[in-house]
């Protein structure tokens, strides 16, 4: 292809030279020939600008969960796409999006081509998780929570008569904040060296769950971690050899150690507060090789190899902050986890085309998680209440990972092509109830193509994994029932299918269809996962009514269902319950031209209701679980207007709807439950309308 290009090229060159020669042939005027396919820009600045304003109807945290549009009331539309390009190749692109919301970004990118380039990134995302909750405890926000004054304790939630008037509603929200930077230096033909930096805080508050022995507490917990992390790297591109070599590290630390709060329960002598720990400062660190060789036109190989080391050594709470337990202080075998953990992760590709028709590939894939955590034991406390007789021992978890796939790939005509392959993987576990698990796999892939009338593609594949003995951890207390099996360690068996068929347009029409379907069958397991399913339907058109007017409609299908079997007694399955979840959506959306080259008006729909069902069978007439139930509509309605070449006005029209139930939320306030202290969150539920106008310059 490129030796054609090339060979056009040069006779579209020597072409008027040639005619020249013809005296009775007219010279052609080549100064208006344009390249349709070369992407170069004209020197200069160009770019876009949005201003503008919208306005929120309602408050929502659900609605603006991750949009930052989670409060009533207007704000800033400001987004902005500036290119500079100069004669001498150096170049810079900025991008900046949602400058008036707290999900903002900008992006910023330059340097001149073919020698290095420099990059500079902030980005906001904010997590509105609910501002549905209340909460007695004093100091929100900080690690230390307290009880007002007034606070009576009681056995249980009925006893606690300062509890409303001790509520304060609060909210649950964290935001990420973001700041990159990156060089990229090309120092020859064959090599490329980059280093990046991305420092990110995340703060805020979420939930977390408490107790003193049988009683229960929901605390907001501070949320104040902070991330560094560092890419640096070296990459070669020779003529048949290719190479990359990097370090990644990333730190992280939580600038509170520890969530102390009171205890809102007459509880345990000395049993007057608790505390938790913080999620710990810790360290990752690998250095990765990426190799990769062409031996021929037909055959290439790449090779990943990674090696990590993970770790974390930040220093031991307390046993407990009961002072009259007895035996208090406890002592501890360290002061620290001094956890730590080796990482190889190996990846190995051979791909040839044997035949013009005829692929083939092998792919071995290898994964190895070695704890080397030294292990020591520990005086056990039962949320500051109890000190258990026995001891317990920290289990450095490992596992290691070999996985071989093999596949084909076969042009069978010009306009069928067959795929098959066959996956091998075998997983090693140290501490668990399996100590080796193997699944293999075959699958099967069609695509077939009609010209000009339709394209199908299916695929079928089969899995089995069997596990070797299956023994029940003699160091847990108390014991497991012998009959049960983990899912992830159980025998399976998995049968997995999709079929999508595309017709192609007619008459400026297309139209598709697709099914998927996955079934798993756990027959081995008495108690635990028995059986899960998934399929969907889905159907799509698109069209084209004139040059004016465009279409597509698109509905969706999905189920997703699972059984399990369970015991009352630790013995033999004496009930069994099945989770259903149903999903169904559709939506439609246009886009027409009123005034040429002037109006554009378009819109965009969904409709989707979702169904959650829970159905026990204990043998009684025990009262079935309320179905958990989902509506959520969306529409938007948009208008563009050209005031001139280079100005547009635009506005968009955008409503969302949400009605959901969860009985695990909905009625159960904060003292519904006798040895719970809740939080009291809702199921949200909201209906927001948001206006936005704004005007588009371009330069």
């Amino acid at each position: 292809m490129n030796t054609t290009i090339r060979l056009l090229a040069l006779l579209s060159l020597m072409a008027p030279s040639v005619l020249a020669l013809a005296d009775d042939t007219p010279k052609i005027d080549t100064s208006q020939w344009k390249c349709k396919f070369c992407a170069f820009e004209e020197p200069g600045v160009t770019g876009a600008l949005d201003i503008g304003i919208g306005y929120v109807s309602d408050d929502s945290y659900k609605f603006g969960e991750y949009n930052g549009l989670n409060e009533k009331g207007g704000y800033f539309i400001g987004n902005a796409i500036v290119r500079i390009r100069a004669e001498d190749a150096k170049y810079w692109n900025i991008d900046i999006n949602n400058a008036g919301l707290d999900s903002r970004s900008v992006n910023i990118e330059g340097g001149k081509q073919g020698s290095y380039e420099l990059k500079l990134n902030y980005d906001e995302l904010p997590h509105n998780i609910t501002d549905s909750i209340a909460t007695p405890f004093l100091g929100v926000g900080g690690s230390n929570l307290t009880l007002p004054s007034t606070w009576v304790r009681a056995g249980s939630t009925a006893g606690m008569t300062d509890l409303s008037n001790s509520l304060h509603p609060t909210d649950l929200q964290t935001k990420r904040k973001r700041v990159g930077v990156g060089a990229t230096f090309i120092a020859s033909e064959r090599w490329k060296y980059a280093v990046s930096y991305r420092h990110e805080t995340r703060e805020g508050t979420r939930a977390v769950g408490s107790a003193f022995f049988f009683n229960g507490a929901q605390l907001v917990m501070p949320v104040d971690y902070v991330t560094q992390q560092i890419d640096v790297s070296a990459s070669y591109t020779g003529n048949a050899f290719q190479a990359r070599f990097a370090y990644y590290g990333s730190l992280f630390s939580d600038n509170n150690t520890a969530l102390t709060w009171q205890n809102p329960y007459v509880s345990a002598a000395g049993a007057d507060s608790g505390q938790l720990a913080q999620p710990p400062d810790n360290a990752f660190h690998q250095l990765t090789a990426e190799l990769g060789y062409d031996f021929s036109e037909r055959t290439r190989a790449t090779a990943d190899l990674s090696i990590g080391r993970m770790t974390q050594n930040q220093d031991f709470l307390p046993v407990t902050t009961n002072t009259s337990l007895t035996g208090y202080p406890f002592a501890l075998p360290r002061s620290s986890l001094d956890g730590l953990v080796d990482t190889v992760n190996g990846k190995l590709k051979i791909t040839s085309r044997v035949t013009p028709k005829l692929n083939l590939g092998l792919t071995y894939i290898y994964n190895d998680h070695d704890d080397k955590t030294p292990q020591a034991t520990y005086t056990w406390v039962s949320t500051d209440t109890n000190v258990n007789s026995t001891t317990r021992t920290n289990l450095p978890y490992s596992f290691r990972q070999n996985k071989l796939k093999l596949e084909a790939d076969y042009q069978l005509t010009g306009n069928t092509r067959l795929s098959a392959g066959f996956d091998n993987d075998k997983n090693d576990r140290t501490y668990q109830e399996v100590s080796d698990t193997t699944e293999n796999t075959v699958w099967g892939k069609g695509k077939v193509r009609i010209p000009g009338t339709a394209e199908m593609t299916i695929k079928l594949a089969h899995a089995k994994r069997d596990i070797g003995n299956y023994e029940a951890l003699p160091w847990l207390s108390p014991e497991e029932n012998p009959l049960l099996r983990k899912y992830n360690m159980a025998d399976r068996d998995r049968d997995l299918g999709s079929l999508r068929i595309q017709l192609l347009s007619f008459n400026n029409v297309s139209v598709g269809f697709g099914f998927e379907y996955a079934n798993d069958v756990y027959s081995h397991s008495s108690v635990g996962l028995t059986a899960s399913r998934d399929f969907s339907l889905n159907a799509d058109m698109s069209a084209v009514v004139d040059a004016k007017t465009t279409l597509y409609i698109f509905l969706n299908h999905e189920e997703i269902s699972s059984q399990q079997s369970g015991s009352s007694t630790a013995t033999i399955a004496d009930w069994s319950g099945e989770n259903k979840d149903t999903i169904d959506t559709i939506g439609f959306g246009f886009k027409h031209t009123i005034i040429e080259k002037k109006l554009d008006v378009g819109g965009d729909f969904s409709i989707t209701n979702s169904q959650g069902r829970v159905i026990v069978d204990a043998g009684s007439a025990a009262a079935p679980f309320p179905d958990i139930n989902a509506d959520f509509i969306s529409a938007k309605l948009y208008a563009a207007y050209k005031l001139r070449d280079n100005l547009t006005l635009k506005g968009t029209y955008w409503y969302q709807k949400l009605d959901s139930t969860n009985w695990s939320y909905d009625g159960v306030a904060v003292d519904t439950v006798s040895n719970l202290l809740a939080l009291g969150q809702t199921s949200p539920n909201y209906s927001v309308n948001v206006v936005m106008m704004s005007v588009r310059y371009q330069f």
